[in-house]
């Protein structure tokens, strides 16, 4: 229907409902053959980047480490991301022909390749034969979810050995994240054992029952609140009633809880209530100026100047200036926080960059790959890709502490109604979220998982 033309230009109006649902099947046999392309495509940048860029030893670099530094750039979307394409193109690749042709061809999406992939990684590969054409059959004909089900109950049945096996592969995999979403909130996820997981469920449902019955959170709200109490030292949620010594639960006080592990970059007039302007959560990125204010109440405070060492020249800023100022790692696209991040002070200024990307740029400078990188001045450093792509990124966090230098920041001409937020439980284009690599050489290419060289120093500076 759709070969040679346009999807958008369609009149679909004009179309009967079983035209549109044809459409709908075309279009969408057509974004799963485009979502196998990206695949293969970043898969053999990968392998093209293992066959020339390996160099064993310190400060050598590890077979294709930056393929996936390269495709997120040129994607604009995270390591992560492009990782898990890689993963999922070795999987298809390694143990599974028949779906690579199928998700080539469009007939199954990235979803159920994830599905297939998943429940077959730890299957004994005699089983494999028999259980894959299964799992393609039903993928034509059902949803993920009931997909996955089924495949969990095929593995069982054709392959009951494998039982502890698999179990124990997985437990490998255990992990914990947080994502930002809207309204100064964040998703806390986590894979953990079966029994772990469950210990940490029956805790804070525990936790959640020793408030009184005038407490006005719902059970959800405490879970939530008992969470954030065990992380800061108190271990016991306090009752929310409002009655003070009147509380039947009083006597449940817990320690006191420790100051937040956190840093907030805010304008000083903003700070003062003096206007309104957003602040900068390290790790998260903008909150509004009232939370800021209320956190602030029991923070430590430091100044940071608009220009560190501009009275003196021959006295180079502080690293807690620099951090401030930088707010996160200076590479396109990464979010690391400038307090979990490394200085890189190759040049006259400093610039901030996570474990990661600092060995990236330091493998740059030294020629070992085909990166390239430029500071124009304290606030643009420019990377380039071996394509010849260039990328700029600014410091972040001036954007907060000194709002008048905000260049980018949209001109309002008048104050409209809030759009309501939607916490979209993935990325439509890239359904990675959850994803666990198969290929262990992978493991490290997300920034927050890269560990540090000198593992002895401490990635977080107080200063």
């Amino acid at each position: 229907m759709f070969e040679g033309s346009d999807l958008s230009v369609l009149d679909f109006q004009a179309m009967s409902d079983e035209g549109l649902i044809d459409a709908l099947r075309t279009a969408h046999g057509a974004s799963a053959a485009a979502q196998a392309a990206e695949v293969f495509a970043v898969r053999e940048l990968y392998r093209r980047h293992r066959a020339v860029s390996a160099e064993p030893g310190p400060g050598g670099v590890r077979a294709g480490e930056f393929a996936a530094t390269e495709a997120a750039v040129a994607l604009r979307v995270d390591e992560g991301s492009t990782a898990a394409m890689i993963d999922v193109g070795l999987a298809l690749e390694d143990w599974l022909p028949r779906t690579r042709a199928e998700f080539a061809a469009g007939r199954i999406d990235l979803a159920k390749v994830r599905v297939i992939i998943d429940n077959t990684r730890a299957v004994a590969r005699e089983v494999l034969g028999e259980l894959e054409p299964r799992l393609l059959a039903t993928a034509e004909r059902t949803t993920p979810v009931r997909l996955r089900q089924a495949a969990r109950r095929w593995a069982g049945r054709l392959d009951p050995a494998g039982a502890q096996r698999r179990r124990e592969r997985r437990q490998d995999d255990r992990d914990v994240r947080i994502r930002a979403v809207q309204d100064c909130m964040a998703v806390f996820d986590g894979l953990l054992p079966a029994a772990g997981a469950q210990t940490v469920a029956m805790r804070l449902r525990e936790m959640s029952l020793q408030v009184c019955a005038a407490d006005p959170r719902t059970m959800p709200q405490r879970r939530a609140d008992a969470l954030v109490a065990l992380a800061d030292g108190s271990g016991q949620l306090r009752c929310a009633c409002g009655r003070g010594a009147r509380c039947p639960q009083k006597e449940v006080t817990g320690a006191a809880p420790r100051r937040p592990l956190i840093q907030i970059g805010i304008a000083a007039d903003a700070l003062l209530d003096m206007r309104d302007a957003p602040a900068f959560l390290a790790g998260y990125g903008p909150i509004d100026a009232a939370l800021a204010r209320t956190i602030a109440e029991h923070a430590r405070f430091q100044v940071i100047s608009e220009r560190p060492g501009s009275d003196d020249p021959e006295t180079p800023p502080l690293d807690r200036e620099v951090r401030a100022l930088d707010g996160m790692c200076r590479f396109p696209g990464c979010t690391m926080p400038a307090a979990e991040s490394e200085l890189d002070d190759a040049t006259t200024d400093a610039t901030v960059l996570c474990a990661r990307h600092k060995r990236l740029k330091t493998l740059a400078d030294n020629k070992k790959v085909p990166w390239g990188t430029w500071l124009a001045d304290p606030d643009r450093l420019q990377w380039t890709a071996p394509t010849g792509d260039i990328y700029t990124t600014s410091r972040e966090g001036a954007r907060y502490l000194f709002p008048h230098n905000d260049i980018d920041l949209p001109v309002t001409q008048k104050v409209s109604a809030p759009t309501p937020s939607i916490d979209r439980p993935d990325d439509v284009a890239y359904p990675f979220r959850g994803h666990v690599l198969v290929h262990r050489q992978l493991c490290r290419i997300t920034p927050e998982d890269e560990i540090p060289d000198d593992a002895t120093t401490p990635a977080i500076n107080p200063a």
